[in-house]
């Protein structure tokens, strides 16, 4: 029985040691990649890919308002068959103007993604190495981080790694 007790006590004292012995720190990628070069023309590429969608949105909206007005104007004179068709035309006009809202946000996060994933990738990059080159067992970002008391701020050496002042 002492042999198992001593043993318990020798393993618990190990595992003390470990977790002595492993640093923490935090980086702030947000601010980091405020500061990288060529942010600047993500948001560019953004902000015309946006004005896309939008002109898109607006043309589809004005031709739906013209064939509308157009039917509001003529519909006394149509026959039914004639009236039937055009109803149907609006109505499918209107599920594609619906569909295209939809889609829009969607595709402006996708859009998004695909332009900053070389900028994330390239913090990831270098918040890898600053970890292994400086001995941190665990990096958090300070983004999604509620509570952090100890811990190095490795946000410095990250700019460093990636040539940031």
């Amino acid at each position: 029985m002492k042999k198992i007790l001593l043993l318990v006590a020798v393993a618990f004292m190990f595992s003390i040691g470990t977790a002595d012995a492993q640093k923490y720190g935090h980086v702030n990628s947000g601010e980091i990649l405020e500061v990288m070069p060529g942010v600047d023309s993500l948001q560019i590429k953004l902000k015309a890919f946006q004005t896309e969608l939008e002109t898109m949105y607006e043309s589809m909206m004005t031709e739906y308002q013209q064939k509308k007005d157009k039917f509001d104007r003529e519909v006394g004179t149509m026959s039914s068959a004639v009236r039937q068709v055009r109803e149907k035309e609006l109505q499918d006009l209107g599920t594609r103007i619906q569909e295209f809202q939809a889609n829009a946000q969607e595709d402006m996060e996708e859009k998004q993604y695909e332009l900053a994933k070389p900028f994330q990738d390239a913090i990831q990059n270098a918040i890898n190495k600053v970890a292994k080159d400086h001995g941190y067992s665990y990096i958090f970002d300070t983004k999604i981080l509620l509570y952090y008391a100890n811990g190095d701020d490795i946000t410095p050496l990250v700019k460093k790694e990636l040539g940031i002042k």
